[in-house]
């Protein structure tokens, strides 16, 4: 355990002696000194609390004039005062009697010439004494101010003139001599009060009446602080530049709230914050002056606001806080209207989002909620401002979602619905379809892997009910169609049920233009050409032999093919 470090406490008992002399003879001076200490364990700052015990010890002893105990004896104190240490520092007031086992400080213990502050710790191993004693400076004997007795202070006391018994009969100042008053000026003199002196030979503090002003100055000379209130209460702070502009400029502002103004290094506005009766209002200014952004405590309605300006000053984006719900607005280059409207909660609904033209027509309306739980709903607008689209994730509650599409009249022209009957529906008057050119059923067709192609005529499979096999004999009469996508030409329309007969892996053209594999062998195909089955799988042939082509006809030819095997367009049209 090391000693105590006791320089802060030292300093701060220098300090408090001025106010305890100041107090002089007529009042009370309160019996006690600020202490403060370093308490090392093993070189290491001690934490926790700690026992302390504390004497005023005449010069190195052995005469103790005071313990923190008031135990009788030159011996160390019986009871200790417990301390909370942080980090090794530990701070009190000796003599503060609501401390437990504490005393007060006798006054009549500084009329010795040497008197000196003992201490023991114990931080758990014991008390041990702190060397060395500590010698007590200036503020311990500030106590011996209490015992002063009145009207003992004389002339022998002060520099010589500064009493006259001319001016102070019985060598003392009374009211008699000020009057129970003492003035600067007079009520047609400005009194003026300047206290001396700065590095540069001008008051450090003047008190002015003619300005109800209070101003300090740098060693510079230059003002740093004026504090006046001729109108009403205001605070200028100053830089240390050679501009001296105010750099902070508070304010009451009479009627109108208080306003606290934050200035660049010239001395303009940069930051204003005022306390308005309607609300508060924080404004920050760009380099070069303007209105950079506005946040108001009340925006007219009772709830805050945002706004943010562009370089001249127009708004380019707002934001509310109610008065039912966050609002968001953004502005277009010229600042008038808003272009995007956010709200937290449209009416009794949810959130909703609306978008404009620079004219101010309204083009899309985004809404988290349609009536009572209808989920999102999505509306397009013309130039007009008539509803052209609609996409409502709820038709009705539970429902299922829709899209409607109307034409320039507002009528719906084109309606997807998701559930209509329990079933998806898409209800229009013309359906364009420029993906493929045939309307196809997805099959199963039992063939192997690498005989089944694009384009090969398949046939009912006898032996599975709802499936299809290759067709492998002439003038089938089960032919059934032409599997889609050969040539290049894909499905157009692809029907199917899942779970049921009528579904399979492949799309099977039933009508429409499909390229079909066809054998030339068996006669050269011209366009017009009615193809039927043949020998070879998957392939069609010119039908040549009319008894036995009907009810065996896939449809007719559109392209030729004179010799050996290969891709003809075909019409399809079971016959």
């Amino acid at each position: 355990m090391t000693t105590p470090n006791f320089l802060a406490a030292r300093t701060l008992l220098a300090l408090t002696a001025a106010s305890l002399i100041v107090a002089a003879a007529n009042a009370q001076v309160p019996t006690m000194i600020s202490y403060q200490g370093r308490v090392l364990m093993n070189n290491t700052n001690f934490g926790g609390s700690g026992q302390f015990k504390f004497a005023l010890v005449q010069g190195v002893g052995p005469t103790l004039l005071w313990k923190n105990d008031g135990s009788p004896a030159n011996t160390e104190p019986t009871a200790a005062v417990s301390l909370s240490v942080a980090n090794g520092l530990v701070m009190t007031t000796l003599g503060d009697t609501a401390l437990a086992n504490m005393t007060a400080l006798p006054a009549s213990a500084f009329a010795n010439a040497d008197v000196r502050l003992r201490v023991w710790f114990n931080g758990g191993a014991g008390f041990q004494q702190l060397t060395p004693d500590q010698r007590i400076v200036s503020v311990g004997y500030a106590l011996m101010a209490n015992t002063v007795p009145d009207a003992s202070i004389t002339t022998a006391k002060l520099a010589p003139g500064v009493l006259s018994p001319v001016n102070f009969p019985n060598n003392s100042v009374t009211s008699v001599q000020l009057g129970d008053d003492l003035d600067l000026g007079s009520p047609s003199v400005i009194g003026r009060l300047d206290v001396y002196r700065t590095a540069a030979g001008t008051p450090g503090v003047s008190i002015i009446g003619g300005g109800s002003q209070i101003s300090t100055y740098g060693t510079d000379g230059l003002e740093q602080i004026r504090l006046f209130g001729a109108t009403w209460g205001e605070l200028w702070l100053n830089n240390s530049l050679a501009n001296n502009a105010t750099a902070v400029n508070l304010t009451a502002q009479g009627s109108t709230g208080g306003k606290l103004t934050l200035n660049n290094t010239n001395g303009v506005s940069r930051a204003v914050l005022e306390g308005e009766n309607t609300g508060g209002t924080l404004t920050l200014h760009t380099a070069d002056g303007n209105v950079g952004a506005i946040l108001y405590g009340n925006e007219g309605q009772g709830s805050g606001a945002l706004s943010l300006r562009n370089t001249n000053g127009s708004p380019r984006l707002r934001a509310y806080g109610g008065p039912l719900s966050g609002t968001l607005e953004l502005y277009d280059v010229d600042g008038g209207a808003p272009t995007i409207v956010a709200e937290g909660a449209e009416g009794s609904g949810g959130s909703q989002i609306q978008m404009y033209q620079a004219n101010g027509a309204r083009t899309i309306q985004l809404d988290a909620e349609v009536g009572t739980g209808g989920g999102g709903y999505l509306a397009l607008y013309n130039g007009a401002g008539v509803e052209m689209a609609t996409l409502q994730a709820d038709e009705v509650l539970n429902d299922g979602a829709q899209l409607v599409l109307r034409n320039n009249a507002g009528a719906a022209t084109i309606v997807l619905d998701a559930n209509q009957g329990g079933e998806s529906r898409i209800t229009t008057q013309v359906l364009t379809i420029t993906g493929g050119s045939d309307l196809s059923e997805n099959f199963d067709v039992n063939a192997a892997q690498d005989e089944l192609q694009s384009g090969m005529i398949v046939s009912i499979d006898p032996k599975n009910p709802g499936a299809l096999v290759l067709a492998r004999t002439a003038y089938d009469p089960t032919v059934a169609g032409v599997v889609s996508g050969a040539g290049g030409v894909k499905t157009g329309m692809l029907m199917s049920q899942a779970g049921t007969k009528a579904d399979g892996k492949h799309p099977v053209a039933l009508t429409g233009r499909v390229y079909c594999h066809v054998d030339a062998s068996f006669g050269a195909i011209q366009p017009g050409d009615r193809i039927t089955t043949s020998t070879t799988p998957g392939h069609g042939m010119k039908a040549i032999d009319r008894a036995r082509a009907s009810g065996s006809i896939i449809g007719k030819a559109m392209t030729g093919l004179s010799t050996g095997k290969g891709l003809v367009l075909v019409l399809v049209n079971l016959q």
